[in-house]
């Protein structure tokens, strides 16, 4: 008789323990399920809106802000057809640079400041110009391994 009260309190503890494991790992199960949702929620409130952005099929992003595109000037130095994108890593800023003046421009080291919106600034980049003869043109590259596409405007001038 002790022997079977034996067995059966072995079986009910048994069946107590895997119950409550069964019950444990359903719990976090649905844990995990609820952080998995909250972060997908969390990341759907915080998308940023990139409104100076147009995406691609590739996941190429293109700055489309006007202001961004307005043709600057340096020193004789006419900046036009500013192109921005990010793509893999990289914001690339591309732009011709004209010498609207008589003499050749030497190499040029430049700072270009990206903005936001409200004029605050996102980046200072350095750059170099080439050199440029007197009426001629050249192209501007920059590139830098951060997300600068949503950019508004950008200054450009003389290290």
């Amino acid at each position: 008789m002790k022997k079977n009260k034996k067995i059966i309190t072995t079986l009910v503890v048994t069946v107590i323990v895997i119950v409550g494991v069964i019950l444990i790992l359903e719990k976090l199960s649905n844990n995990q399920e609820n952080k998995g949702n909250q972060y997908k929620n969390d990341q759907e409130e915080n998308k940023i809106v990139e409104k100076y952005v147009k995406e691609l099929e590739d996941g190429t992003k293109i700055n489309i802000s006007n202001k961004l595109n307005e043709t600057k000037s340096l020193d004789g130095l006419e900046i036009s057809n500013i192109q921005l994108t990010y793509k893999n890593g990289i914001s690339v800023i591309l732009a011709d640079v004209r010498n609207t003046t008589n003499q050749d421009i030497e190499l040029t080291p430049i700072n270009l400041k990206l903005y936001d919106e409200q004029g605050n600034i996102l980046e200072t980049l350095d750059g170099l110009i080439s050199k440029i003869k007197a009426t001629e043109k050249t192209q501007l590259n920059i590139g830098v391994s951060n997300d600068f596409a949503n950019a508004y405007d950008f200054t450009i001038e003389k290290k």
